[in-house]
């Protein structure tokens, strides 16, 4: 089968399969790291606020080197970023460290996500964008999980070291497997020809779809979920890497196949109706989040943790269907970018703010991420205004 699809399909799933086992190894667990490492909530949420500023400042700088360096400059850099992002976790201990980690934490997620969402893109047509984003959504999911479940143990049971160790291999296998290419991949040539977004253009950018303001509204929601979520379970697996890798791939694999079917599906339901029940799901999963304790029962605590997983997985699908399509409809590769910019400038400032906030209370403990919840339950609703592309 893999053999049928188009040579540059199978390089970008040899991309994203490298970078999403990756992303299992390590930087899925770098929340929970902070914290085990004795960062408070206060901290972790500065830590993201600064991702937001490495990310933006990355972009600016994508957004031009890609217009003249080969694409697989671009993606070894991806992997040269993710291994220094590694190797910083060996300074831990040196002033600045949380500061400089949350930078190149930023610059990596940069160079992966939008190197990744440049090249999906092209895979789309205009009657395709629910069930190939399901598609790539359940790729990444798999891939990670594996990782989750090996970075756990090795995480617990052998120590950082070799997570390292095992992680930098790979990523010096990978760069070296796409320097080596008989055919180079190429970046689409409409996205080399677009001019570099510039500072005015993202200040005037407007639409009639409600872009900007759910832009800046979805940035915070993805740390919520990434982050603060992830402390949680953590908390719940007893801080214990390999338990919270284990919590996390049984998660994953209760709810496939009802995903599974419901992202073959979507392209062929009521576009406005679907993502108006996704957001209803999603404001739930929020609510439902502030309920989860470990003094549930076992059987009820596990039931919550799958509709969050759920529901949030849904909605992702959802919006990502809405974006893509509207992608499709006006700006192409310069609204993936509008996006980055409005989503990582909203979490460089909603968690800089939270930041301020934490440690002005002195409430940078467990019971801050319950308060957390409630209040993204109680602006979910906004995610209505995002509005679907004209037939």
């Amino acid at each position: 089968m893999a053999s049928r699809l188009p040579t540059a399909t199978r390089l970008f799933y040899r991309f994203l399969g490298l970078h999403s086992f990756l992303i299992g190894l390590f930087p899925f667990f770098i929340p929970v790291f902070l914290w085990r490492l004795g960062y408070s909530l206060a901290d972790i949420s500065g830590f993201i606020a600064t991702t937001g500023v490495g990310f933006v400042l990355t972009l600016w700088a994508w957004d031009r080197v890609h217009k003249t360096l080969p694409l697989s400059f671009i993606i070894a850099a991806s992997f040269l970023i993710e291994i220094t992002l590694l190797a910083l976790v060996f300074l831990e201990e040196q002033p600045g460290f949380l500061f400089l980690f949350a930078l190149v934490n930023g610059a990596y997620n940069c160079f992966f996500w939008i190197t990744q969402r440049a090249l999906f893109y092209e895979t789309l047509d205009d009657t395709n964008t629910g069930k190939r984003f399901g598609n790539f959504q359940l790729v990444v999911v798999i891939i990670i999980k594996m990782g989750v479940l090996f970075g756990g143990l090795l995480l617990d049971k052998a120590g950082y070291l070799s997570v390292f160790l095992i992680s930098s291999l790979i990523g010096i296998l990978g760069l070296t497997s796409f320097f080596l290419l008989s055919s180079p991949m190429e970046l689409p040539a409409n996205l080399r020809d677009d001019p570099p977004l510039g500072f005015g253009e993202l200040l005037r950018h407007r639409d009639t779809y409600g872009s900007r303001p759910v832009f800046f509204l979805d940035g915070p929601f993805l740390f919520l979920e990434s982050y603060f979520w992830m402390i949680s379970l953590f908390l719940l697996a007893h801080e214990s890497f390999w338990k919270l890798g284990a919590l996390v791939i049984l998660l994953g694999l209760t709810f496939s196949a009802l995903f599974y079917l419901i992202k073959n599906r979507i392209d062929h339901m009521p576009s406005q109706r679907i993502y108006m029940i996704a957001v209803a799901g999603y404001c739930l999963s929020w609510l439902m989040r502030a309920t989860v304790d470990s003094r549930l029962s076992l059987g009820w605590l596990f039931t919550t943790l799958i509709l969050i997983t759920f529901c949030t997985s849904f909605f992702r699908l959802a919006f990502n269907k809405r974006f893509f399509d509207l992608a499709k409809h006006t700006l192409a590769h310069r609204y993936l970018f509008l996006k980055s910019y409005y989503s990582q400038t909203a979490i460089a400032l909603g968690f800089g703010a939270g930041t301020t906030l934490l440690h002005v209370t002195g409430n940078a403990g467990p019971g801050a991420l319950q308060w957390s919840y409630i209040a993204a339950a109680v602006v979910t609703p906004l995610y209505v205004l995002y509005r679907q592309p004209r037939q």
